[in-house]
């Protein structure tokens, strides 16, 4: 049977504009070549894991810390060795990297949207965990005239956070990311003294019911001293 190699073809016939443009392999191996446009040799490069065969036609190359260069390499050459690994994949897109959450589309972003609707102002705050990880929640002041960061060890404060709907004590803490089915919002008081207790825990469909509860909470009269919950680290 004869191994078609459309890709090759394709890249030799227009050429790859002086850049290196990739051909995966049927084995999942990965070369790049650069080459004019109707040119019978071609600068190639094997990626790891690829290896050129043992012909005066690959003499030419230099070890790279993530691969090996090869000029002057005939295309016929280049096709015999996508042949003898298979061919070429079925398909040839390049690897997208995972999509980043839109920033207009965050916990942090959506919450801080909800809250201003009611005339509520939050500021994020943050911990390092082990491992590089951040802790990130919202953090709303009882006294909204006073400009700048709460003061979290004076004054009483809520604070708001997403996380997954789990019993397990090392919870994701974060605003960071877009809400997701599973989730649950908390909402944590603290009386300015290090004492917190959590004020309501609701489904991620039900932020207003969050949002009514914060506002109910800046217009009621607090009460100090309440047995301290630690948010889990």
């Amino acid at each position: 049977m004869t191994i078609s190699t459309p890709r090759l073809d394709s890249l030799t016939a227009d050429g790859t504009d002086h850049s290196f443009d990739g051909i995966r392999l049927a084995d999942g191996n990965m070369l790049t070549l650069n080459v004019r446009p109707g040119a019978e040799t071609a600068e190639v490069f094997l990626l790891p894991g690829l290896t050129a065969p043992d012909t005066e036609v690959w003499l030419t190359g230099g070890e790279f810390g993530d691969g090996s260069l090869y000029g002057g390499v005939p295309v016929e050459a280049v096709r015999e060795l996508i042949v003898e690994h298979g061919g070429e994949h079925a398909n040839q897109e390049p690897p997208t990297a995972p999509e980043e959450t839109a920033e207009s589309d965050t916990a942090e972003a959506v919450a801080t949207r909800a809250l201003a609707e009611w005339g509520i102002t939050a500021h994020r705050d943050e911990e390092s965990l082990i491992g590089g990880d951040r802790n990130t929640w919202l953090v709303i002041g009882h006294d909204q005239n006073r400009p700048g960061f709460p003061r979290m060890l004076a004054e009483p404060y809520v604070v708001l956070y997403l996380a997954a709907d789990s019993e397990d004590d090392d919870e994701e803490i974060t605003v960071t990311r877009a809400p997701a089915d599973g989730d649950v919002w908390d909402v944590v008081r603290g009386d300015g003294t290090g004492a917190e207790r959590t004020l309501m825990t609701r489904p991620v469909d039900q932020l207003a019911a969050c949002v009514e509860a914060i506002a109910d909470w800046l217009t009621a009269p607090q009460v100090a001293n309440y047995a301290r919950v630690d948010r889990p680290e």
